[in-house]
């Protein structure tokens, strides 16, 4: 759809749930969560929802797609009995697990240099977020309270995170550093705020949220005024993803 919430349009049609849509970064294709083949597995089709083609094929479950400014994507895995961050080439070649902990490693994001992969984790006991270099080393704690930080996403010129967290009593969406300092909220509905997506000029974030009683796709300005239910509809809408170049 557009900006304005005009000009809907359905481009997967199969019985099984397809979610998590994420676009490559010269908007020419979308990497997405079906579970079409049985289990839960990360495909990439055109743009249009043409030519899908499987790129995981592993016992257990792939989801959350990430696509990197490379021709990357970072996304999850239970294919070794645990939630762990993966990364593979786009193509689906070359899948190599980055994180590796008794812990659930969640919601990969990579930053828009490429240089960092933002993530959720209850390492230490409560969903915090995290940072991690490309390969898996480096990693550093970002949030650290009693409440559950999750869902990270970076700002377009890598100087912001937006994220949810429950640290005012339910899920609302904060912006903070990307050195974890500052955290400001940014929302502050009576149901929840979930799954932050900047725009490329980083003057916009999508959200989803279910405040009306059901979820729908809301937008509104990196300083949380101006929030706009787009979808407006009877039937459960989430997981916003922004086009490249708008």
């Amino acid at each position: 759809m557009f900006r304005d919430g005009m000009g809907q349009t359905r481009i997967t049609d199969n019985p099984a749930d397809d979610t998590n849509a994420a676009w490559s970064p010269d908007g020419s294709r979308i990497a997405f969560t079906s579970k079409r083949d049985v289990d839960w597995e990360i495909y990439v089709m055109n743009a249009d929802g043409s030519a899908p083609v499987r790129l995981t094929n592993a016992p257990g479950f792939d989801s959350r797609p990430n696509w990197a400014p490379a021709d990357k994507i970072a996304f999850n895995s239970f294919r070794d009995g645990n939630w762990e961050v993966y990364v593979m080439n786009a193509d689906g070649s070359a899948q190599t697990r980055l994180t590796n902990d008794v812990a659930i490693d969640l919601g990969p994001a990579w930053s828009p240099g490429g240089g960092r992969i933002a993530f959720e984790s209850n390492r230490d006991t409560d969903w915090e977020i995290y940072t991690m270099d490309p390969d898996g080393g480096g990693v550093t704690q970002l949030t650290a309270n009693v409440a559950t930080d999750i869902e990270p996403a970076w700002s377009p010129d890598g100087s912001k995170i937006a994220f949810v967290s429950e640290r005012d009593g339910d899920q609302e969406i904060y912006i903070m550093n990307s050195d974890g300092s500052n955290p400001q909220r940014i929302t502050d509905s009576p149901g929840s705020d979930r799954h932050p997506r900047w725009s490329q000029d980083g003057a916009s974030l999508l959200f989803w949220s279910d405040r009306d009683g059901n979820r729908e796709i809301y937008r509104m300005s990196a300083d949380g005024s101006g929030q706009v239910n787009l979808s407006k509809s009877i039937d459960v809408d989430d997981g916003p993803a922004w086009k490249p170049g708008r």
